[in-house]
């Protein structure tokens, strides 16, 4: 029988404030709540939580200056493409 490894889901949750300037470093607002921070910080960030094991991100920008239209247009334009749809899991068939 082969041994069919488990999928994990670890998840990280952060509101962020996404700054115009691609290239600003993090910055903690609201007492650390919340990260203002460049969409080129952004992806080094997100390439650190993944090399430590977090797999599914949570972005809030409700606390942004900046309008989360434009906000989430510039996520999946510039930084969802640096971290691909991963393949899903195979099915565990369950015998009842």
């Amino acid at each position: 029988m082969a041994m069919v490894s488990a999928f994990y889901i670890r998840f990280r949750s952060q509101p962020i404030d996404l700054a115009e300037d691609p290239d600003e470093a993090a910055t903690p607002l609201r007492g650390g709540f919340v990260l203002r921070i460049g969409r080129r910080s952004l992806i080094n960030l997100l390439i650190r939580w993944q090399s430590v094991g977090i797999n599914h991100v949570v972005l809030g920008v409700q606390y942004g200056r900046r309008p989360a239209s434009e906000v989430l247009a510039e996520l999946a334009q510039e930084v969802l493409p640096h971290f691909p749809t991963h393949a899903a899991p195979l099915s565990i068939e369950i015998q009842w």
